[in-house]
């Protein structure tokens, strides 16, 4: 593979040791040369390709820090409910309707509240009584079913919630056709299966993925892959050349069965990785299940679901030590964080093998502020997602004015020494575009925005941190893989309200251009 010089660029290498340059040499997969272009000569091989910047900007890759690749090409490949109300709902559904075999069912993604105020299985049931319906929620922590389903799961007005999760039921004690976390379960368990085990479903989804993930300059991800055949799948792709991104592959904590098959596959250490253990402890705010110390708005007796008991949160904790393990919390309330804590307490002479084992909170998105020195001192790193910006005006209404004021608390974990990454969680949230998310974290009207740098920062050596890799990827240094981004401009320089306008030129990854221009 032949080389690439970069020249006559804006680079912007995050290593403080040599912050700015105007030329970068690529040889192989690995960054060779870092400086002015009267050094560069040295550091090429014949016939290595001389790219002109004219002044753009050059950034290392994007590295997402959690989301979710196949269940991403299958949000992107269905009906999106967002900002829609029951009747725009219906008609969108309808249209679908139109191209569906008989029995199949009828998958969309993004309704919400503030737009959906009451959805019920009545009004899917008037224009749908034989198709099976299901409609994920926004978050995803929540799906929206007609009776078709509820029959299949033989749901009726006399079944319990399960642990961890809640069978909405209307004033008559009959099921809603809102299931909410593990009642949800179910419905995700049997898309899941046919997205991971059906191979030209699998390769369709992962590949309208990594689309979108070289288009956007994301030239590492993190994902929630849970599936051996879909490691597998990105294995093969690895072999045969055409994988464009980096994946840290997670397993599922409660999935047993897989997650051991998972975690004893053979692995790349670069390319396909194998990543954390992958565990809930509460829901989202959107479906009043986060965990919170104080209640939910109008919800007096609500404090949120668990959705892992006390004793198996120590048990899994006790586990991942042993085992040296690191695990991935998903936990967006300040109660599931306290009782995260309250946990680690127990394990105060294994402190030191804790924060060498790096344990991620995911999403943090409500922190107890006397709880951030807390996680300071356990070495905890915290993962979150700007794009749960997307829409203050919905966490006023779930949590009041004061708690979504100091929600999503990036300055204060910077600011407390909390190792801190960014990511989307697409699809659980709508946006995942790096440029947007890093907009929405710097324009904030609160005291936790950050600066552009800090945010670019949490993109690529906060997230390359949080997955092992600060020493092989995050910023553009010689002797690091060659993974890096051409932009239009330079996102710590240009106007803050006008980030997400700058465009993608080019993506690189692994020394190979996956992406230019529109044309991968």
């Amino acid at each position: 593979m032949a080389g690439i010089t970069f020249t006559n660029g804006n680079i912007v290498t995050l290593d403080q040791s040599f912050p700015e340059a105007d030329t970068v040499v690529i040889r192989q997969d690995r960054i060779a040369y870092v400086g002015c272009a009267q050094g560069a000569a040295p550091h090429q091989d014949p016939g290595t390709e001389i790219i002109d910047l004219d002044g753009k900007t050059l950034i290392p890759g994007f590295n997402d820090n959690h989301l979710h690749a196949i269940y991403m090409g299958d949000y992107f490949s269905r009906p999106n409910l967002s900002g829609l109300n029951q009747v725009q709902i219906i008609n969108k559904l309808l249209a679908v309707d139109k191209t569906l075999d008989k029995g199949q069912t009828l998958y969309a993604f993004g309704w919400d509240y503030p737009s959906c105020t009451d959805p019920h299985r009545k009004i899917l049931d008037r224009e749908f009584p034989d198709r099976p319906v299901a409609l994920f929620q926004y978050s995803g922590h929540a799906v929206w079913v007609n009776t078709v389903i509820l029959k299949k799961l033989k749901v009726t007005a006399d079944t319990p919630d399960p642990p961890g999760g809640k069978i909405e039921k209307d004033s008559a004690g009959e099921p809603t056709g809102i299931l909410k976390d593990k009642a949800a379960y179910p419905v995700h368990y049997k898309r899941f299966i046919q997205m991971n085990l059906r191979p030209k479903l699998r390769t369709r989804l992962i590949d309208t993925a990594l689309a979108l993930f070289r288009e956007n300059g994301m030239t590492s991800v993190q994902d929630n892959t849970w599936s051996p055949p879909t490691v597998s799948h990105f294995q093969r792709l690895k072999r045969k050349g055409v994988l464009t991104a980096r994946i840290s592959c997670w397993s599922r904590g409660e999935h047993a069965w897989s997650r051991i098959w998972l975690e004893h596959k053979r692995y790349d250490p670069y390319w396909v990785r194998k990543g954390p253990r992958k565990f809930f402890i509460d829901g989202t705010f959107s479906t009043r299940t986060a965990m919170l110390e104080s209640p939910y708005r109008g919800e007096p007796e609500n404090f949120g679901l668990p959705s892992v008991s006390p004793k198996r949160l120590y048990h899994e904790i006790r586990k991942g030590i042993q085992q040296q393990r690191q695990l991935a919390l998903h936990a967006i309330g300040d109660r599931a964080i306290r009782q995260f804590l309250d946990t680690l307490e127990e394990f105060k002479e294994a402190k030191n093998r804790v924060r060498a084992l790096r344990f991620r909170l995911e999403h943090a998105q409500l922190i107890a502020p006397r709880d951030l020195e807390r996680l300071a001192d356990w070495g905890i790193l915290l993962a979150v997602q700007p794009s749960a910006l997307i829409n203050l005006k919905k966490d006023q209404g779930l949590l009041g004015e004061e708690r979504a004021e100091r929600a999503y608390a990036f300055k204060s974990i910077l600011e407390a020494g909390i190792p801190l990454s960014f990511g989307s969680d697409v699809p659980g949230e709508s946006q995942f575009k790096p440029l947007e998310l890093i907009q929405l974290a710097v324009n904030r009207q609160t005291g936790e925005k950050i600066t552009p740098y800090e945010a670019l920062e949490a993109y690529t050596k906060g997230s390359a941190y949080a997955e092992f890799m600060e020493s092989e990827k995050g910023t553009l240094t010689p002797g690091k893989l060659a993974d890096c981004v051409v932009l239009s401009e330079d996102p710590t320089h240009c106007p803050p309200n006008r980030i997400r306008d700058i465009r993608v030129e080019m993506t690189i990854t692994g020394g190979k251009i996956v992406y230019n221009n529109g044309e991968s």
